[in-house]
């Protein structure tokens, strides 16, 4: 008991002396406690902000997958910033410790959302439907979320079915706001001489298309049965009378070599809205004929594609693709891009550019106004359906 009391006066004046050291460092240095507790914390968060691996989880699923089609693990490591790690495991450590959190909206419950947050935390808005068919109509989520990633070239992280490179310097030229296609003239020169490819020379059939929504919001199956009556259009899958085999690849084994062109209509016509339907066709040798409310000059190399504004009416593009059909040397034009430009994945560039934003940006700020920004506002080209169900060039005119 005594030998207690020793130890114990001895451990109170080692503390004593000890918060006197401290208190004398004060004045000397202009310290205070809590100043020295404010370092601790500043240095703590400086820690954080420069870890070198950056934890994102996959809140929900992306059209049930839990990865959001990205892979799990470390699926950034081919990324120029490859510091991050990606899990749908919310229990892989405390979820106020992940760096990211992303939700794909399409499949988001308000009863299913993290309980706790961290200030610094990323809520991240992942959505590549269309505001005509999923807008955001809940104004709980105003505040809620602070980075933006879907398919529209406004967003924080840009994430499209695909993008374009240069062949010879592997840089992204689009989707972009300012595309520059310097590596590819427009205008064919008459020294220039495009190689016409047997997938070329064996097509026999005007049109074909693969379509499931039967009842689309943009009205491109009245604009496809008005087009039908002054050319051959054959349908498949749920819409048509045609069908593709499961264990077929349908573009290299269907539509390639049978098919000059391919229509590539989207369901809505949303500003930026282009999905896979284009960059699926731009892989193979056929012309992708688009239509969407999308400025397709942002998205696609001249003159790799025909877009059905650029007409008056269906029969007008029906003169136009039968004069094409004709006359081979000017549709092998419609190929001369290749030489210049590649399609790539736009799902593993869109993980690429979070984890590098992840290292890049400190401060979130969240947006008050996403019910808004992610609205049929964005569609202005829905209301011109009015007019004879679908869209046109004179119905765009009419309304310049």
């Amino acid at each position: 008991m005594k030998l207690w009391i020793v130890d114990k006066t001895r451990l109170f004046m080692v503390l004593s002396m000890f918060t006197f050291t401290l208190y004398i460092l004060s004045f000397y240095f202009n310290f205070t406690i809590y100043d020295l507790l404010r370092f601790k914390r500043i240095t703590v968060e400086y820690s954080r902000l420069t870890n070198t691996t950056k934890k994102i989880l996959f809140w929900n699923t992306m059209f049930g997958d839990k990865t959001f089609y990205m892979g799990d693990g470390d699926v950034f490591l081919e990324c120029p910033v490859n510091n991050c790690y990606a899990t749908y495991d919310r229990d892989y450590v405390d979820l106020v410790e992940f760096d990211a959190v992303l939700f794909h909206a399409n499949e988001l419950e308000i009863s299913d959302l993290p309980e706790r947050r961290s200030p610094w935390q990323w809520y991240v808005f992942v959505n590549l439907e269309s505001p005509t068919n999923r807008p955001l109509i809940n104004n709980f989520y105003e505040d809620y979320f602070n980075l933006t990633m879907t398919y529209r070239l406004d967003s924080d992280i840009t994430w499209n079915y695909g993008i374009v490179r240069d062949a010879n310097n592997e840089r992204i030229v689009a989707p972009s706001k300012n595309p520059v296609w310097n590596a590819f003239n427009n205008q064919l020169g008459e020294h220039e001489k495009v190689e016409e490819s047997k997938n070329i020379r064996r097509k026999t059939k005007p049109i074909v298309w693969f379509v499931s929504n039967c009842m689309a919001e943009s009205g491109r199956e009245k604009y496809v049965n008005e087009l039908a009556k002054y050319m051959q259009v054959d349908v498949y899958g749920k819409c048509g009378r045609m069908s593709c085999p499961f264990s077929k690849d349908c573009f290299a084994e269907v539509t390639e070599p049978n098919y000059f062109f391919y229509l590539s209509f989207e369901n809505s016509l949303c500003n930026d809205y282009v999905t896979e339907k284009l960059y699926n066709a731009l892989r193979y040798d056929v012309v992708p004929i688009v239509y969407s409310g999308a400025n397709y000059s942002l998205f696609a190399p001249p003159r790799s594609y025909i877009n059905v504004l650029d007409f008056d009416s269906p029969r007008d593009l029906a003169k136009y693709l039968k004069k094409l059909i004709e006359n081979p040397k000017e549709y092998n034009e419609f190929f001369a891009w290749k030489r210049y430009y590649k399609i790539d994945s736009g799902t593993q560039q869109a993980a690429c550019d979070l984890c590098k934003l992840l290292h890049e940006r400190k401060e979130p700020q969240m947006y008050n106004r996403m019910t808004e920004w992610y609205s049929e506002s964005k569609c202005p080209l829905q209301k011109f359906l009015n007019y004879q169900g679908y869209i046109t060039g004179s119905i765009i005119k009419r309304k310049d």
